[in-house]
């Protein structure tokens, strides 16, 4: 397809994407929770979508039980490799702007090829206010994400991340009685 194409089809699509997410922030809660229901490939139970927040290509964006998406959060899944997907367990919260991406670039090359990688968020995992998921991560069981990180690496279950790049600085210690009886 020639790249003057790509371009036109792309603002067609983005045009359409802005009128919906503008019709979609004068919903009711209710309407848009069955809209999600509808457009994501999972919705889970007890989930709270906040307002002004942004998915991109929702079919490729599954979301387990009791997942909190706060406001101006994005999601940018990605539709150029078959099974990319974002997944998000259950019990995760995602703080006010958050951004998850599944797609990038190859910066070796001069015309910047596209790539993408899943992303995956596991049950009980908190990601904080600001925080950058990128490509290809998986976080943890029960992990947290400080405010502002830049998660470039997957990050082990039970542990604290925080920093750009984020880095583990320690384990999450709690009692897992009080997790598995919720």
């Amino acid at each position: 397809m020639e790249f003057k194409t790509k371009i036109f089809l792309y603002s067609i699509y983005s045009y359409f994407t802005n009128i919906f997410y503008l019709l979609m922030e004068l919903l009711p809660s209710f309407a848009r929770n069955l809209i999600f229901k509808l457009i994501f490939k999972k919705v889970g139970r007890n989930c709270l979508l906040d307002y002004k927040t942004y998915y991109r290509y929702p079919s490729r964006i599954s979301l387990g039980d009791n997942v909190t998406i706060n406001r101006d959060c994005a999601l940018y899944a990605s539709y150029m490799v078959e099974g990319v997907e974002i997944r998000i367990g259950n019990n995760v919260a995602l703080s006010p702007h958050v951004r998850i991406f599944t797609a990038t670039h190859d910066y070796s090359t001069l015309e910047l090829d596209d790539t993408a990688a899943s992303v995956v968020v596991e049950d009980y995992a908190w990601i904080g206010g600001g925080a950058i998921i990128l490509p290809g991560v998986t976080i943890g069981e029960g992990a947290v994400i400080g405010a502002g990180s830049v998660v470039s690496r997957s990050i082990p279950p039970y542990s604290v991340a925080v920093g750009n790049p984020a880095r583990v600085v320690k384990e999450r210690t709690m009692d897992r009685i009080s997790v598995a009886s919720r």
